[in-house]
């Protein structure tokens, strides 16, 4: 559960970050790129937990 409670953490401050950053510029990296991966890796982590979850429950 606590897995599943990460992932969609990230996730949403992912997309926070990619649709409110594009016009902020950094001079390493890009926040609006920075969000977009956290939302992805916030996604695939929930769902990562989500498929963990229901094998333990399979058996």
């Amino acid at each position: 559960m606590k897995g599943i409670a990460a992932g969609v953490f990230l996730a949403i401050v992912g997309v926070i970050l990619w649709l409110t950053t594009q016009q902020v510029e950094t001079p390493f990296v890009s926040l609006h790129k920075v969000g977009l991966v956290l939302a992805v890796v916030g996604g695939a982590e929930a769902l990562f937990a989500l498929v963990a979850l229901g094998k333990r429950a399979g058996k």
